[in-house]
């Protein structure tokens, strides 16, 4: 008796790619009526708050953000980042779907703190939940989903993100994006990726990334 949800948006990828940016641009594409914006990516939810690195917010759900980061924490014993030897042979293993090192029980603490948040999402529909560790974390989240849902990967130069980022490293960002792919793909999750500079170049490239990606949520 898993109840039915629809007309979802997943945002993830490697932080300091755009992933606030895009997911602002999507809750005004699932806005077109305008009203409290908020509540499509938030519902009632608090905020994650911003701060000097987002300003503007990060588009979040405190929620959210402390459920998939207190797991990763509780299977993998390290912080958000980290990532076992022989991932990048073995991507998919990193996302516990039946994985041994996710016991019963912390499958169902999961589950008692997700289900709540999705139900509160639900009273507004489209919505949009966004986090770099859905990567990582989708595949738990997707039984309490349906195939409805669609998945957003921003993607930015890795020189780039490693400059912005406090980690300063490449190598987190090839092991995030790694991650979305081969997740969204495992899944069959539908996926449009975007870019960070299109965004940002002001001119038509970022017009036409905007029309595509409203064709692709339609």
């Amino acid at each position: 008796g898993k109840q039915k949800r629809r007309a979802a948006v997943i945002v993830m990828g490697m932080s300091r790619s755009g992933t606030s940016l895009t997911t602002s641009i999507i809750t005004k594409l699932l806005n077109p009526g305008g009203g409290d914006e908020k509540t499509v990516y938030m519902g009632s939810g608090a905020p994650y708050p911003a701060d000097h690195a987002n300003p503007n917010g990060y588009y979040e759900r405190r929620d959210v953000i402390s459920l998939d980061y207190g797991t990763l924490r509780t299977i993998e014993k390290g912080a958000w980042y980290n990532f076992p030897p022989g991932f990048a042979q073995h991507p998919t293993l990193l996302n516990y779907s039946g994985s041994p090192s996710l016991a019963a029980h912390q499958r169902r603490a999961f589950e008692e703190k997700a289900v709540p948040i999705l139900a509160d999402m639900d009273k507004r529909q489209p919505w949009v939940l966004k986090d770099v560790r859905f990567a990582r974390m989708l595949p738990l989240w997707w039984p309490l989903l349906t195939a409805g849902a669609v998945c957003v990967i921003p993607y930015r130069n890795p020189l780039d993100v490693a400059a912005s980022s406090i980690l300063h490293s490449t190598r987190v960002w090839e092991n995030y994006m790694s991650a979305a792919l081969a997740t969204t793909a495992a899944l069959g999750c539908p996926t449009a990726l975007v870019s960070y500079h299109d965004w940002t170049s002001g001119d038509a490239r970022a017009r036409r990334q905007l029309a595509g990606l409203h064709a692709f949520l339609r």
